[in-house]
């Protein structure tokens, strides 16, 4: 009988051979709309049922299976091909398309909240989930995408991992994406991450999901909102409806310490105390001099020379001039250092980069790198901090501020370990300017001692990671910011004067010997 015959060599091939096919095919579909643990299920089931049937079944059983593996293969290929051509015309359509326009009353309160920050050394501004999603659907008309509307739903409370309900709708029909996200800063930017995609029936593959994450991540480019230039984005906080972004300005405006000075009375009844510091030669009254060797410095506004005629009195020019004495060798100086830099503006900006690739042409001998101070002096300077110090709001935006330096830093001295490997490198740590010599009386100076202190911490055990060397700002400049400051000025300014610069001098001299 025909029925209970064994299968022919040909038919046996064709269901082998439509096997593997039909397992490619369905276990693709099953990738795209039900997950990678399926899809490989699926795809082996198929193919082991073929290989059992081809060897063992009956002709008439052979033929059953043979014909289900074609429609199989068909109907998985058409499918399949439908929601690849839908992905594919999503994402590569016309993103010159209309976008559709914010919520008009969300984007004023949004705009006005980022307003007020802005004429701030610090930020810490709290948008709501309809404001959050107006300043991003604003943010659409101005970059290449293909999304006509972003709509971004908060889903775990303060206490949780941020996770983030997304839906993306494109310009080309009426096709969507939705999935979940989740978002932290890295290196003074937010990092968003796609945990999962859907785009109708299919979840999108690993290539396209990038695809949507990186457009995602351009659109929610929250730095650019809150300034054009300079903002360092130390923290986000995402839970009950609310985001929250905590950050400094690196716009080398003075940090405003008048409100703070009321704490400690009536500055111009105090005794200055006395400081001993060597006066340093001047040095260099430049960012820059020639030499077969060079010293390289990086750093914010005490690089800079801020406080100081110019830069002959600055600790980077006199540390050039000791050490070509020292020394005995005519060192090179590049000088890098620039005002209201912050540890995440040095990896977004151009200094590091630019210090990088001077030193791929010379030969370094020194490098000398302050850098943190921006990143915490502007909150304990903001309202939340002057009012008092121990409240809530002032902790959240220390706290924030700390473990961005603590991510921060790590990257920076990766990259100067990199590019100037054979060079000496000294970090030197931050002072307080705040601390005027009452810390026993008054308890801001106490306790913004406290958290440079803590700032100094991370910066220290960073550098000893790396064997760098540590130059102590900070001890010697502790009680005396009316000696070594310009904190009795009017208005006062937390630079050092020329005094102060020679104490830092002194810190970096005694760390390299």
């Amino acid at each position: 009988m025909e029925s209970s015959s064994r299968i022919s060599g040909p038919l046996r091939a064709a269901i082998i051979l439509f096997g593997i096919l039909a397992a490619t095919a369905a276990g693709a579909l099953a990738l795209f709309t039900i997950g990678e643990t399926y899809a490989v299920v699926t795809a082996a089931t198929i193919l082991v049922t073929s290989l059992v049937i081809a060897f063992t079944a009956s002709l008439l059983l052979g033929r059953m299976v043979l014909a289900v593996l074609i429609v199989a293969f068909a109907g998985s290929l058409t499918i399949g091909a439908f929601g690849a051509i839908q992905i594919v015309a999503a994402l590569a359509g016309d993103q010159s398309g209309p976008v559709e326009p914010p919520n008009p009353d969300a984007l004023a309160s949004a705009e006005h909240k980022i307003d007020q920050s802005a004429d701030d050394n610090t930020f810490r501004v709290e948008l709501s989930e309809g404001e959050l999603n107006a300043v991003l659907q604003d943010a659409l008309a101005e970059v290449d995408t293909p999304f006509s509307r972003i709509t971004l739903d908060i889903l775990n409370t303060v206490s949780e991992p941020a996770l983030v309900g997304f839906r993306g709708e494109f310009k080309n029909g009426r096709l969507a994406v939705e999935g979940e996200l989740t978002a932290q800063t890295v290196g003074g930017q937010m990092q968003v991450e796609l945990l999962e995609a859907d785009v109708g029936m299919f979840t999108m593959p690993g290539v396209a999901r990038d695809a949507v994450e990186d457009m995602i991540g351009r659109v929610a480019d929250l730095n650019r909102a809150l300034a054009e230039e300079g903002a360092d984005m130390q923290s986000v906080v995402i839970g009950d409806d609310v985001i929250t972004v905590t950050g400094v300005t690196s716009d080398g405006e003075i940090i405003d310490a008048g409100v703070l000075l009321a704490s400690f009375g009536n500055l111009g009844n105090l005794e200055i105390p006395q400081v001993d510091a060597l006066p340093y030669a001047p040095g260099v009254d430049s960012t820059e001099a020639g030499g077969d060797v060079y010293y390289v410095a990086l750093g914010d506004s005490l690089a800079a020379s801020v406080g100081v005629e110019g830069f002959a009195d600055g600790y980077v020019s006199q540390v050039h001039h000791e050490l070509s004495l020292t020394d005995g060798i005519p060192y090179g100086l590049r000088n890098f250092g620039r005002t209201g830099e912050t540890s995440g503006t040095m990896l977004l900006g151009s200094q590091l980069e630019d210090a990088i690739a001077f030193g791929k042409t010379a030969q370094v001998r020194y490098v000398t790198i302050d850098i943190g101070a921006n990143d915490l002096l502007g909150h304990l300077a903001s309202a939340d901090c002057s009012e008092d110090i121990d409240s809530d709001a002032c902790r959240v935006r220390i706290d924030a501020s700390l473990r961005a330096y603590a991510d921060n830093l790590p990257l920076i001295f990766s990259e100067i370990e990199d590019s100037f490997s054979d060079a000496t490198v000294v970090f030197l740590l931050a002072y307080n300017p705040f601390s005027l010599g009452f810390e026993d009386q008054v308890r801001f100076e106490a306790r913004s001692n406290e958290v440079l202190e803590s700032l100094n911490s991370i910066a220290t055990g960073a550098a000893e990671e790396f064997e760098f060397l540590v130059a102590d700002g900070y001890a010697p400049m502790r009680g005396t910011a009316t000696a070594t400051t310009h904190m009795t000025d009017t208005p006062p300014d937390i630079h050092p004067n020329e005094m102060g610069y020679d104490v830092l001098t002194a810190a970096v001299l005694d760390a390299l010997s």
